[in-house]
C-alpha cells in the first residue's frame, strides 16, 4: 500500500518535549516499515497554532 506520511508542530515547546519533526518522521517511517507500506512522500508542517492566529485564516498547502 502506498501512503503519505504528514508531521506538524505548532510551538517551540512541542519540538523541545520530544515531539519534534525529526522524531515524527523517524516515527512514521518505522511504522510504515512495520506494516509492509510504503511510503512514497512525507509533508512538513511547522504551522503556527490556530490558536494564536486571532481573526486569520490560514491556509496550508
Amino acid at each position: 500500500m502506498n501512503v503519505i506520511g504528514y508531521v506538524r508542530v505548532s510551538t517551540q515547546g512541542q519540538a523541545k518535549d520530544g515531539y519534534s519533526l525529526a522524531y515524527q518522521q523517524d516515527e512514521i517511517r518505522s511504522y510504515c516499515q512495520e506494516h509492509g507500506w510504503n511510503l512514497v512522500n512525507m509533508y512538513t508542517d511547522e504551522g503556527i497554532s490556530g490558536a494564536k492566529a486571532g481573526d486569520c485564516v490560514l491556509a496550508r498547502p
